[in-house]
C-alpha cells in the first residue's frame, strides 16, 4: 500500500486536540485504514479542512505511521466537491451517507467495485440541478446490494415485508417483525423506481434501515436521520 497514490473517501475523523485528528477512510485499492494527520491548520502540512469532512473525495499516498496508525504522505481533493459541501439539503444527504457507510463498511466489503459504484453516485449528487430527493433510499439500496442483501422488487401493494428475514409475504400475514402495509408498499413501490412522495420515501427507507439494522447488531440510533427527512 505504501507509496502508491489511491483514490479514498473520508468515512469520519476523531480529534486529537487542537490541530490534530485520526481520520478514516475507505482506500479503493486498499480498503479501511486510518492515519494520524498531525495539523489540519498548517499550510507546510499539505492537508486542510476541507480534506476531512464526510465523504471528502481524495487521492493520498498512504505510508506506515507509528503503532495501528498510518500516516499521509501527500493528498489532494478529487473531484473537489462543490454542491455536496455547500448546500444545506446535500450536506444533510452527505452526514447521511457517511454515517450509514461508517455503521455497516468492513474490510471484507470494501472493494473496488463497491468503491467505483459510491463515489459514482456522489458525482450525480454533485450535478447541479440533480434531484437528490431519493438519494437516502438510493444510497441505502446500493450499500444492502454490495453487502450481499440486496432487496427483491415484489408487486406493488400485495405483499408485506419482514425486515428481520429480509422476506415478503403476502398481504394479510401476520408477525410482530412485519413493517406497516403501507411501508411495505411504499418500499415495494421504490423498488420498481417509482419516485413516490415525501411521506412514503420515508416509509420506504426506515423499512430498509430496519432490514440494515436487523443483519448488524448494535447499531444504535442515526443522528442525521431526523434531519435528513426535510429533504
Amino acid at each position: 500500500m505504501e507509496d502508491a497514490a489511491q483514490s479514498a473517501l473520508v468515512l469520519g475523523r476523531t480529534p486529537q486536540g487542537d490541530r490534530a485528528l485520526v481520520l478514516r477512510m475507505w482506500l479503493r485499492d486498499s480498503g479501511l485504514w486510518s492515519a494520524y494527520v498531525p495539523s489540519v491548520r498548517s499550510a507546510a502540512g499539505g492537508f486542510r479542512p476541507a480534506m476531512a469532512q464526510p465523504l471528502a473525495a481524495l487521492e493520498v499516498v498512504p505510508a506506515r505511521g507509528r503503532g495501528s496508525l498510518g500516516r499521509i504522505k501527500e493528498s489532494r481533493l478529487h473531484p473537489v466537491w462543490r454542491r455536496l459541501h455547500d448546500e444545506p439539503s446535500a450536506q444533510m444527504l452527505v452526514m447521511f451517507a457517511a454515517e450509514v457507510l461508517r455503521r455497516v463498511l468492513h474490510e471484507g466489503s470494501a472493494n473496488g467495485v463497491f468503491f467505483d459504484e459510491a463515489l459514482a453516485m456522489l458525482n450525480d449528487w454533485d450535478t447541479p440541478g440533480a434531484p437528490l430527493a431519493r438519494g437516502p433510499l438510493d444510497w441505502t439500496l446500493l450499500l444492502c446490494r454490495h453487502l450481499g442483501f440486496e432487496l427483491e422488487a415484489p408487486e406493488v401493494g400485495h405483499w408485506l415485508f419482514f425486515p428481520a428475514e429480509g422476506k415478503w409475504a403476502p398481504l394479510g400475514s401476520f408477525a410482530s417483525t412485519a413493517c406497516t402495509p403501507s411501508a411495505s408498499s411504499a418500499l415495494a413501490a421504490a423498488l420498481h423506481g417509482h419516485e413516490g412522495t415525501r411521506a412514503s420515501r420515508n416509509e420506504a427507507l426506515d423499512a430498509v434501515l430496519a432490514y440494515l439494522e436487523a443483519q448488524h447488531p448494535g447499531w444504535g440510533q442515526l443522528k442525521s436521520l431526523d434531519v435528513l427527512r426535510s429533504l
